[in-house]
């Protein structure tokens, strides 16, 4: 009987044995990645993480922009088993209400924030209370928030990132995405048996393949234009304004200041981003004047002193009737730019090659966009030889330019002749070996001699000390310039405005040793009186005054007038 006992008992031990070894084999084979995935599901978690991006500093390495630590709190309220508690101890730490988190405790079921964008010196905390609670179903997520110190500084020229996908969606900050980095990416990581995160089992390294940049833009030039612009647009409540400020001899944009204009840390909550420097084109008046004069002095060395009868006003050519702003009898051509005469300038325009005059214009970069910045408009300039088509070359009608082409056209006059590429990236720094790429500035090309150049710069001094730009004249500095109007076409009325305007100047400072190119636009400014003139010489020019002796106290520059006030005070 023992025997038997003893018989069966062994049996069923090898057969125990035996399906044992039959399910460790099945696992290892047929079961395996089932097992390898309900492991994964189990203890390897996966989560989208927004990524830091470069920072963006300007010319003199303050921060524009930058990615700033930050954690989001929260919680699976269905599996919180002391959920008073939890609204306790979190609100001591989060600085909310024990009773706004309770609420959210009480009212989901699933995963819910508690708190996002908080400062991630508070991660330990938390951790603490998940441990001492032994709550493990509340978490931190981490997140880098995108970050602009001087707010609404330079905003429609930095840009925005978007909150949600990480990447630039605006201004600079979308132009260089591919050097800034950021953007979104899903991260595996392994959590202990209470969901905790251990660590990130991706490469590391492939999260943070960014770079920072330095721009051309000085933020304290940037302040002065934006505090100028400021006070001009509450004054004459315009539809749209800027003030462009570039270094004649790089091309840098070293201040763009732009209304509307918008803060990059609340993107949202603004209707429009547009950057009306790069993505608006407009007529531009009689800004284009200096440069018919500078084709007459090459191409037949125009005598300044040339007097044109100016019709008191009025002109017809091809059966279309031309104004004056104002009725000139006979103008020296000199005079003719400096009291600006539509009249006087056709007649000068319509003595040269249509051909050549035009060459002049597409030399200067009109009609092409620059590519600075993304969206940028090109313009529209087309070649048509007829005799009125020439005329409204020469005073800026019938064609349109952005406010950038306008810069750079002016700066081949300030520079000497050459027509620059608009730079506004100085250089790329690799953070993890502190390697640093420079741009370099490029020249398109050569568009007008140094000696034609020097002619216009002493004609366009006079339009500030005398002529259409004198409410704008500085006691200290040299200022050389035009000023523009043109009448905005209403669509309601289906003829040109008498009441809607561009008003323009450009020019350059200090003029006798030219360092920097400015650009004034305004759209639809309103009067001041009912008596008042709109014009570029009323709303534009004035400007000036407030922003030349600035930019060149903070440079350090001395005053090239000096001398000249000195003796009208008899000294």
């Amino acid at each position: 009987m023992n025997e038997k006992r003893v018989f069966f008992v062994s049996i069923f031990l090898v057969i125990g044995f035996t399906v044992v070894i039959f399910r460790l084999i099945q696992l290892q084979t047929t079961d395996r990645k089932i097992l390898e995935d309900l492991i994964k599901r189990q203890y390897i978690k996966e989560k989208e993480i927004i990524l830091p991006r470069g920072t963006i500093y300007d010319s003199n390495g303050k921060i524009l922009a930058i990615s700033i630590p930050k954690m989001t709190v929260f919680a699976i309220p269905k599996y919180i088993k002391n959920k008073e508690k939890v609204a306790e101890e979190l609100s001591k730490v989060l600085k909310i209400s024990k009773e706004a988190i309770l609420k959210k405790l009480n009212t989901q079921k699933n995963y819910t924030v508690i708190s996002n964008n908080i400062d991630s010196s508070l991660k330990e905390k938390i951790e603490n209370i998940r441990r001492k609670l032994k709550e493990w179903n509340i978490g931190i997520t981490e997140n880098p928030k995108r970050f602009y110190p001087f707010k609404d500084l330079a905003g429609s020229t930095i840009g925005f990132v978007n909150k949600f996908t990480g990447k630039g969606a605006g201004g600079l900050e979308y132009k260089y995405n591919d050097i800034l980095g950021g953007g979104v990416k899903k991260v595996r990581y392994i959590v202990d048996a209470t969901g905790k995160p251990l660590y990130v089992i991706d490469d590391k390294k492939e999260l943070s393949k960014s770079k920072d940049i330095k721009l051309s833009i000085d933020s304290n030039i940037q302040y002065i234009v934006e505090e100028v612009l400021d006070k001009y647009v509450k004054l004459r409540k315009p539809k749209g304004a800027l003030i462009l400020i570039v270094d004649v001899k790089t091309g840098d944009i070293v201040a763009n200041a732009t209304y509307p204009n918008y803060d990059p840390n609340r993107y949202w909550k603004f209707k429009t981003r547009k950057n009306i420097t790069f993505q608006n084109a407009y007529e531009v008046g009689s800004l284009a004047k200096p440069f018919v004069l500078a084709e007459a002095i090459e191409s037949r060395n125009i005598d300044l002193d040339k007097k044109y009868f100016c019709e008191w006003g009025r002109i017809v050519i091809d059966g279309v009737k031309i104004k004056d702003h104002t009725p000139f009898g006979e103008l020296s051509v000199k005079d003719i730019i400096v009291h600006s005469s539509n009249i006087g300038i056709i007649k000068i325009a319509l003595e040269e090659d249509p051909k050549k005059l035009y060459d002049i214009f597409f030399k200067l970069g009109f009609g092409k966009s620059t590519k600075t910045f993304p969206g940028e408009a090109s313009g529209k300039l087309k070649r048509e030889y007829q005799p009125v088509n020439v005329a409204y070359l020469s005073i800026g009608q019938s064609w349109i330019a952005t406010p950038i082409q306008v810069a750079m056209a002016y700066t081949t006059i300030a520079n000497g002749g050459l027509l620059l590429k608009p730079r506004i990236l100085k250089e790329i720094v690799d953070k993890k070996d502190g390697e640093i790429e420079k741009t370099k500035s490029v020249i398109i090309r050569r568009v007008f001699k140094k000696e034609t150049t020097d002619i216009l710069k002493k004609v366009l001094i006079e339009v500030v000390e005398r002529g259409t730009a004198k409410r704008g004249k500085s006691k200290y500095y040299t200022i050389a310039g035009k000023t523009g109007t043109a009448q905005k076409y209403d669509p309601k009325l289906k003829k040109l405005s008498d009441e809607k305007y561009y008003t323009w100047f450009a020019g350059f400072f200090p003029a006798k040793n030219p360092r920097y190119t400015i650009v004034i636009l305004f759209d639809e400014p309103k009067k001041i009186d009912e008596k008042e003139k709109i014009g570029g010489g009323t709303v534009s020019a004035p400007v000036l005054r407030d922003i030349v002796d600035r930019i060149m106290f903070y440079k350090k520059i001395k005053p090239d007038k000096i001398k000249i006030e000195n003796k009208s005070l008899g000294d």
